[in-house]
């Protein structure tokens, strides 16, 4: 059986968020076997269909992964990282909160501090995998590794259709009324949830409070061209553009796994190999992972990347 616990934590940093999402938050924590050697915590950046189960998919592969014994010493854990806009890119945002902190400042101290944690590794798919990837280059000093499994990057393949199904939804639908119908809990369709991705990446990317939609959009909604400075500010965040700037931090690290789909729906291939070779350029050791399938249904990834993590940090480099 496995053993987890529900921690709770009263976020100073996600608090009095623009929108009104929650400031407590809970993390579904998955406990490894009894270990007399200091733990090592694992993050999932995920939780936007957040629920404390452990009998979905995610907790069976951790049940699995404990009971093989292919990860002996590390806390596995799943916080609830869910907004209303739906989107989530795990830096602060003055609209959602400050997802960065929350996580560097309060999520992390509070495991070292109760679990006598030893060192610390993100993971996650899609957003969550961008999220791990520059949680970690950024603050090299707390986290020790990352997966970053399909994450976003060259936001030029990935953000287009999105942009073309946004600009057409919004020369017939009044953007700050739809807006504010999908933050009182709108039921979307598939083509809406790609628009809600591009204002949801704009919360992070490009905020506003002054706009009546709280952020610049990297498109014209009337003409569906690109807005260069704002789009400028959203390529800044791109891993595959900002990846030579972080060459310092990436060498401090004790384990980096990559990998994606082949026929992943979003384009992140051409975002992972990239990412992927300029990273060999730099020389920064890594493994890199190609896999026959698309962007869902892929959270069997974490049977490879976990133990990666976990064998890279109990490394004494």
């Amino acid at each position: 059986m496995i053993n987890y616990v529900i921690e709770k934590i009263e976020s100073e940093s996600l608090k009095d968020n623009v929108v009104g999402d929650p400031s407590t938050r809970e993390i579904l924590t998955f406990l490894p076997p009894e270990n007399d050697q200091k733990p090592f915590l694992l993050i999932e950046l995920a939780g936007l269909n957040w629920k404390p189960v452990i009998s979905n998919k995610f907790g069976q592969i951790i049940g699995k992964l404990f009971s093989s014994k292919k990860l002996k010493r590390s806390i596995v854990i799943n916080p609830n990282f869910k907004t209303k806009i739906y989107v989530n890119q795990y830096i602060n945002s003055p609209i959602l909160g400050s997802y960065e902190n929350f996580i560097i400042n309060e999520l992390i101290t509070y495991f070292r501090e109760k679990y006598d944690v030893e060192k610390v590794a993100l993971f996650g798919k899609s957003s969550g995998g961008f999220g791990a990837y520059t949680l970690a280059v950024r603050h090299p000093d707390i986290i020790n590794g990352f997966a970053n499994h399909f994450g976003d990057s060259c936001f030029e393949y990935m953000y287009i259709q999105d942009f073309l199904y946004t600009n057409k939804l919004f020369r017939s639908e009044c953007v700050k009324n739809w807006l504010n119908s999908v933050l009182k809990g709108k039921q979307l369709s598939e083509d809406e949830m790609r628009a809600v991705n591009v204002i949801g990446s704009a919360f992070f990317y490009s905020p506003n409070l002054r706009s009546e939609i709280m952020s610049d959009l990297p498109i014209d909604l009337e003409t569906g061209g690109i807005e260069v400075e704002t789009w400028a500010k959203w390529l800044s965040f791109d891993p595959a553009k900002n990846v030579e700037k972080h060459l310092e931090s990436l060498s401090k690290l004790k384990g980096i796994y990559l990998d994606v789909g082949t026929k992943d729906e979003y384009n992140l291939f051409v975002g992972i190999r990239t990412l992927h070779k300029k990273m060999a350029k730099m020389k920064i050791q890594h493994k890199y992972c190609e896999f026959e399938g698309g962007h869902f249904g892929n959270s069997s990834r974490y049977e490879y990347s976990l133990p990666y993590l976990e064998e890279r940090l109990s490394e004494q480099l």
